[in-house]
């Protein structure tokens, strides 16, 4: 399964949330599929505000690690049992199931940015690229990181620049599969 991570930064604090908004139309169009979203805030103060919002990866966490974390328990040791271990055997796949974005890499993206200003992370499963870059075309912003291939971060840079992505056809044509 191929996973790409993208950054974006854009010059006002309401930018990456409608930007995410757009994305999550073509997601639920069924041209995208998403593992994790973040978008930052950095207020005029220089107040960094961050929603999480929930992913599938999340939502798979807690249900496997809920239904292992309560099996554990009843296994050993009844409702106690059930509490204490289910809640740690619970956490621990979670955890592990864990894969959005580092918190971390979150901070240090948060540092970076200018007050009044906004930062969108995605890890994106899969895309329709053209889809996506058209999706992307009405704003400005910039590329801070990728995990795409160079051409197809020069693609997303122009898109987001308000010039037309470089034509993309056959093996050059930037994919984000399954």
């Amino acid at each position: 399964m191929s996973r790409e991570m993208i950054v974006l930064a854009f010059d006002s604090e309401e930018k990456a949330e409608e930007v995410l908004d757009s994305i999550k139309s073509v997601q639920h169009q069924g041209f995208m599929r998403l593992e994790d979203t973040v978008v930052v805030r950095k207020d005029a103060a220089g107040e960094v505000h961050a929603h999480n919002a929930v992913d599938k990866t999340t939502k798979e966490g807690i249900t496997a690690g809920g239904l292992i974390g309560l099996f554990v328990g009843a296994v050993f040791g009844g409702p106690v049992g059930m509490m204490l271990v289910g809640g740690l055997a619970g956490g621990a796949v979670g955890a592990l199931m864990n894969r959005g974005v580092d918190n971390n890499f979150i901070k240090d993206v948060s540092e970076s940015i200018q007050p009044g200003t906004s930062a969108l992370f995605i890890v994106v499963r899969s895309a329709q690229a053209d889809v996506a870059m058209a999706a992307l075309r009405q704003y400005e912003g910039k590329v801070l990181h990728t995990t795409l291939s160079e051409d197809a971060e020069v693609q997303l840079q122009r898109a987001l620049s308000g010039h037309n992505p470089l034509p993309a056809t056959g093996e050059n044509a930037p994919k984000i599969e399954e």
